[in-house]
């Protein structure tokens, strides 16, 4: 987008630029040929050639008032190409600012600790049912202290395992006070996770598939998607702006 929006304005400034340039040498030669014509037709009226006198007259009057009409024209036609260029300019920077104010907020919560114990939902019923807010407490252990969230191959059935339950009993737990499934939490975890990597400098020389294979995506098409769908952005996208922002921060 940022090129093809560079491409357009550098092309339609210098079409400005040839045009103006063009016709105002047109322009400047057109006069100097009238005014010679006048200075004929000048002469011929001293010499009493009365009628040839008033057809250069007749011709160098129209002849000025087509240069005049062109002159109309190509101050409209300047003005409406600078408008032009103006309206793509404006759209441009827009979209910039609206990708940095994305890339800002999404560094804002890269930076809080996702919880799944700390939901209002999940506050309203601790204490009411031991078992069920147990289950929960380990669910998020599992996420937080051995990040299950990377292994791509982690399923209800495996998690449900580990926590001596059933699915059946850890599904109706998930949705029942977290409001959300489990592939919903395993995606949200994964995409703060890329978040990170994508801000983090140190990263920079990791390409597109080693950042998905770290935030456990299997492959980059369905990182990208997620990744897209959730911030608004691409991966690529996000990173080159966090690289920019972090650099205006520097400097």
């Amino acid at each position: 987008m940022k090129s093809i929006v560079l491409f357009l304005m550098r092309t339609m400034t210098i079409l400005l630029l040839i045009l103006t340039t063009n016709s105002l040498f047109a322009q400047g030669k057109s006069i100097k040929r009238i005014e010679t014509q006048e200075q004929e037709a000048y002469r011929l009226y001293q010499q009493r050639e009365y009628k040839e006198a008033c057809d250069i007259y007749i011709q160098t009057t129209q002849e000025r008032t087509n240069i005049q009409t062109s002159k109309i024209h190509l101050e409209l036609f300047i003005f409406f190409l600078i408008i032009i260029i103006g309206f793509f300019l404006y759209l441009y920077l827009e979209k910039q600012r609206a990708f940095k104010k994305l890339v800002s907020k999404n560094m804002q919560c890269a930076e809080r600790t996702i919880t799944l114990t700390g939901t209002p939902a999940f506050n309203a019923i601790t204490g009411t049912d031991p078992k069920d807010e147990n289950l929960l407490r380990q669910l998020q252990e599992l996420f937080e202290q051995q990040r299950i969230f990377v292994n791509k191959e982690i399923t209800l059935i495996d998690l449900s395992k580990q926590l001596g339950t059933n699915k059946t009993t850890l599904s109706r737990v998930i949705n029942t006070y977290l409001h959300k499934s489990l592939p919903t939490i395993l995606n949200e975890y994964r995409i703060n996770e890329a978040i990170k990597l994508l801000t983090d400098k140190k990263n920079n020389r990791y390409k597109m598939e080693v950042i998905s294979e770290m935030s456990g995506y299997h492959n980059r098409q369905a990182f990208h998607a997620a990744f897209k769908k959730e911030t608004g952005l691409t991966p690529n996208d996000f990173r080159k702006l966090s690289q920019e922002k972090n650099l205006n921060e520097e400097i």
